[in-house]
């Protein structure tokens, strides 16, 4: 049994440190290629097999104890094999009381099947904080909103756009911004701008779309490009439910959120027409990314594409999950494949060239503050 033990060991650890073309564990890549491991080993057991009379006579070994070093071995390689698979690490952010992990648990064990190795699910609490996470290469694969996308391509180093939810064609109001106003003075986006520097404005939150980016882009082609500095006050509202709650109870003359809430709330309640005027409807906003790291394997991305490109037919259950999860997806029919470009024509809101780039800046250094 020792003379076994010795035998053993000695293969385990020549073969291990064999640098040979055929070696697994120095290739370029990352992580383990399972198919170029499952070669090698097939290699490592045809050099025993040459050299198994040279091995036999040297250590007196009959054709069982050969045999039981094989499988000693194989096992040896599985079990290094199966402890440096690292696992991948899918995230998003937190929105409201919503963390979204359970939105993405069906999307998770999918990604397993396929790609045969154990995902993470990470929740980060708001749009910033992942940004941070990805530029730290925290994450493998995220799922993010347009706004965190737009500010995170600004010094993109880490991850790439391949695919992004997107409504039916004949969908209606499915994500917008609304621009309210509850004070008599303001009739219009006219009266808006000439009576700007007396009036409160209420925005969402830091890293909302809807309710904080495309109304200030709106401001900024109306020439209010610092709506801080031109209002009488800028605040928060801290949800959308909240900010248009705000606005009816008169906290704020003016307010902007995403149209999903406000169409919910007047058709729950028509009498809440009567507590504001509706100044602007923003055109459809595209959805957020899925990101991919750019580390990940050019196999491994092509799968993942590929899974998210057909989880509608594939796994149904599992994008329903997802869009229970993102309010502005509910109208999506399944993910279409883009590129950086696809968000170009977002620096146009009513035909006026906006100052996309000055305002994501301004939300940099606001965070960095």
């Amino acid at each position: 049994m020792k003379k076994l033990f010795f035998v053993s060991s000695f293969l385990c650890v020549s073969f291990v440190f064999d640098k040979s073309e055929h070696s697994p564990i120095f290739e370029k890549s990352e992580r383990f290629n399972k198919k170029a491991l499952e070669y090698w080993i097939a290699l490592t057991i045809g050099k025993i097999a040459k050299k198994k009379v040279q091995i036999m006579k040297r250590f007196r070994l009959n054709i069982n104890s050969l045999w039981v070093i094989g499988l000693m071995l194989l096992n040896f390689f599985c079990i290094g094999c199966k402890s440096n698979i690292q696992p991948l690490r899918l995230a998003t952010y937190t929105y409201s009381t919503n963390n979204r992990i359970s939105n993405l648990k069906p999307l998770s064990r999918e990604l397993e099947k396929v790609l045969e190795r154990p995902v993470q699910i990470k929740s980060y609490p708001d749009v910033i904080s992942f940004i941070e996470g990805i530029k730290s290469d925290e994450v493998d694969i995220g799922m993010i909103n347009t706004l965190g996308y737009l500010l995170f391509s600004l010094d993109n180093k880490n991850m790439k756009p391949i695919t992004t939810l997107k409504v039916r064609n004949n969908a209606i109001d499915n994500y917008k911004t609304v621009l309210l106003a509850n004070n008599e003075v303001v009739e219009d986006l006219e009266t808006l701008m000439e009576n700007h520097s007396n009036l409160s404005m209420m925005f969402v939150a830091e890293g909302s779309t809807s309710g904080n980016l495309v109304p200030r882009l709106l401001l900024s082609s109306l020439g209010i490009k610092s709506p801080e500095n031109q209002f009488k006050e800028v605040k928060y509202g801290g949800n959308h439910t909240t900010t248009f709650n705000k606005l009816i109870a008169g906290e704020t003359d003016i307010c902007a959120f995403g149209s999903n809430e406000y169409y919910k709330q007047i058709q729950a309640d028509s009498t809440l027409l009567n507590t504001h005027k509706l100044l602007w409807v923003s055109e459809e906003i595209p959805l957020g990314p899925v990101l991919l790291n750019n580390n990940i394997n050019q196999l491994d991305k092509k799968k993942i594409t590929n899974l998210f490109l057909n989880l509608h037919k594939d796994n149904f259950a599992a994008l329903q999950s997802i869009k229970e999860g993102w309010s502005e997806a509910k109208q999506a029919e399944k993910f279409y494949p883009i590129s950086d470009g696809y968000y170009d024509d977002f620096r146009m809101i009513n035909g006026n060239k906006t100052d996309l780039l000055e305002v994501l800046d301004f939300f940099q250094k606001a965070n960095n503050d």
